[in-house]
């Protein structure tokens, strides 16, 4: 059995901190744009996020495929729709974008985090 160690923890909070950040973020802009419909994405969203943090390997590149979405779909509509999106959503959106791809890099790169997901795997297989 592996032990899990203190960087591991802090990568899985680093990721559930930025995460926290990207859904606040999110929830203001629907509603900023009320646009009532996106709230069923981000609980859908937030339920992928609970099992990516249970080590589920699907979970995980499912949400790196919403992050790489979330970046080219916010990025395109700014430059697609500049002219009738307030400053605010503009700037909010840009924010996200970015902060999508900081969360889809991480999950990407962060040894910690694979020893974290590795860790959680193998501790559910044995219960």
């Amino acid at each position: 059995m592996l032990q899990i160690d203190e960087s591991a923890l802090k990568a899985r909070n680093t990721l559930m901190a930025m995460f926290v950040v990207l859904c606040i973020l999110d929830a203001t802009l629907v509603f900023l744009a009320r646009d009532r419909w996106a709230i069923g994405r981000i609980l859908f969203t937030i339920v992928v996020m609970y099992f990516v943090l249970q080590g589920q390997k699907w979970a995980k590149w499912l949400m790196m495929a919403i992050c790489s979405f979330l970046v080219v779909a916010l990025v395109a509509m700014v430059i697609a729709l500049k002219a009738k999106l307030s400053t605010v959503l503009i700037v909010g959106s840009l924010i996200m974008a970015a902060l999508s791809a900081v969360i889809l890099i991480y999950m990407a790169s962060s040894k910690d985090l694979h020893f974290y997901f590795s860790w959680k795997r193998q501790n559910s297989s044995q219960t």
